[in-house]
């Protein structure tokens, strides 16, 4: 949290508490992220007529959620095999026309492409929905990094301030599942990430599903990480059958 913060007389609340725009009604929120998460609740807010701010801190990557008629999954499903340079080397002159500049907006676009930004370092870009148009014509308002929290509002680091009576943390997610089940030898990685997800873990009978960053989409991974392990249990009751568990 930020220095200031115990001063702060607003709201403060996580993107995961987040459930509609009305207890935001009349209210001039600031959204901190520019994750999925962040870009829909901006949008979300927006629409319902509320003053809305984003916290745009480094460099990003936006993808349309439809690209020459066809989503953007079935792009990436398309160009699966692949790999992750040659994907971003092919898809940045089509992406560059369909987003258009983002400079002009306050945004930085990152040196990664999309592809490579979620192999290399777990991170979703925006698919956009509506965000960027609403970026465009200034209902929302893009701000660099946070300075500080004062009473009534936010100095940015940029020395300028402003008030705000909400701030909405789209950000700080981190899938340490070590407090869930325990640092289990072999399985978590420094980070309390699964080491291995869709197969046999080092423990024997514990296994993750859809713990992955996917270009093709988390719902379609989960889907095919499912039915892996689920042939993978068929196999092991199947040889326990026969008398043997390993």
């Amino acid at each position: 949290m930020w220095p200031g913060s115990d001063d702060y007389r607003g709201t403060i609340a996580h993107s995961s508490a987040y459930r509609n725009p009305s207890p935001f009604a009349g209210k001039r929120v600031l959204v901190v992220g520019f994750g999925n998460s962040g870009g829909e609740i901006a949008l979300d807010l927006v629409n319902s007529g509320i003053d809305v701010t984003m916290v745009v801190r480094g460099p990003v990557q936006i993808l349309p959620r439809d690209l020459l008629g066809f989503p953007i999954l079935s792009w990436a499903i398309l160009q699966g095999p692949l790999p992750a340079r040659l994907v971003d080397a092919l898809n940045a002159p089509i992406l560059r026309l369909a987003i258009g500049s983002i400079e002009k907006l306050g945004l930085q676009r990152a040196a990664k492409g999309p592809r490579q930004m979620i192999e290399k370092n777990g991170r979703v870009p925006l698919i956009d929905i509506g965000t960027l148009a609403k970026i465009r014509d200034g209902s929302i308002r893009i701000r660099g990094g946070i300075d500080r929290l004062v009473s009534d509002g936010v100095v940015f680091a940029d020395a300028a301030e402003e008030q705000f009576d909400a701030i909405i943390l789209a950000t700080g997610f981190r899938p340490d599942l070590r407090v869930m089940i325990g640092d289990v030898d072999g399985v978590f990685d420094a980070h309390g990430k699964p080491r291995v997800t869709g197969r046999a873990t080092a423990a024997p009978g514990l296994y993750f599903c859809g713990h992955i960053t996917s270009p093709t989409g988390q719902l379609r991974e989960i889907g095919i990480e499912a039915q892996r392990i689920a042939d993978d249990a068929r196999r092991y009751v199947a040889r326990l059958g026969q008398g043997g568990a390993g």
